[in-house]
């Protein structure tokens, strides 16, 4: 269940391992500048600690059916972590720069009582400047791993695999739910190598059911034209059709020679 609302674009690349590693992109260093701290702002602290599971229990909670989650007393929230993206400059070969940068996102798993129920996104609106729920995605085990986060790392997302790691400081990429990028153990990232995805084949057809369909629409379109233009026609010949008819039956009947002395 997912509710998004001006969240960033998802990755449309893909992850597999390089044949040929590239350069490290930093050293185990707490001062290297290609690294990309993540901060939580005192208002999305506020937010999660204060309004978080009411916003919840009113978005995400049963509806008129039944269906939904029951966030009631026991709810609790788990650490607030800063999400990045993989960087542009990463996508785009440069190894030299950060492969991470951040995003107006950070993430809160949600349990009822020990038992994780799913995974918030809570991002600080641009235009009132507050931090609100962004989306909520009901997966417990996405809950669990990201609520183990390994210290120091950093919480990466690709949305566009429905993955999510934890880049450490030197360098080891650790899918913590690995959706469809086929990693399951931790990799160094210059063993990594971004693949743009192979566009889907046209299927034989679609342009021909395409040409139909439109030429449908026009037959269908031309009909009513013809049909509309002959309507006033025929109505001028069914009104003179009846008021000949009329004419005919008021005219006095003609007299009968034979019938005159």
């Amino acid at each position: 269940m997912i509710r998004r609302r001006a969240l960033a674009g998802a990755l449309a690349l893909g992850l597999a391992l390089a044949t040929a590693p590239v350069a490290a992109f930093a050293a185990d260093d707490d001062d290297d500048p290609a690294w990309v701290e993540g901060s939580v702002p005192a208002e999305v602290s506020a937010f999660v600690r204060e309004g978080l599971v009411a916003e919840l229990a009113d978005v995400y909670g049963p509806g008129a059916g039944g269906e939904g989650i029951d966030f009631d007393e026991s709810t609790k929230t788990g650490a607030i972590e800063r999400v990045h993206v993989f960087s542009a400059a990463f996508l785009a070969g440069d190894r030299e720069s950060s492969p991470i940068e951040l995003t107006n996102e950070w993430t809160v798993p949600v349990s009822l009582g020990d038992d994780p129920v799913g995974v918030a996104v809570v991002w600080i609106n641009p235009d009132s400047v507050r931090a609100e729920l962004g989306s909520f995605e009901s997966d417990a085990d996405a809950a669990a791993a990201l609520g183990d986060l390994p210290e120091g790392a950093a919480l990466v997302r690709d949305a566009a695999h429905a993955a999510w790691f934890a880049l450490a400081r030197d360098g080891v990429l650790t899918p913590l739910v690995p959706g469809t990028t086929g990693l399951s153990t931790p990799v160094p990232l210059d063993g990594i190598a971004i693949i743009p995805p192979t566009p889907a084949p046209a299927q034989p057809g679609d342009a021909d059911e395409g040409v139909l369909l439109a030429a449908g629409v026009l037959v269908v379109l031309l009909g009513v034209t013809l049909a509309a233009l002959a309507l006033p026609r025929r109505r001028r010949r069914r009104d003179a059709d009846d008021a000949a008819a009329a004419a005919t039956e008021e005219a006095p009947a003609a007299e009968d020679p034979a019938a005159l002395p």
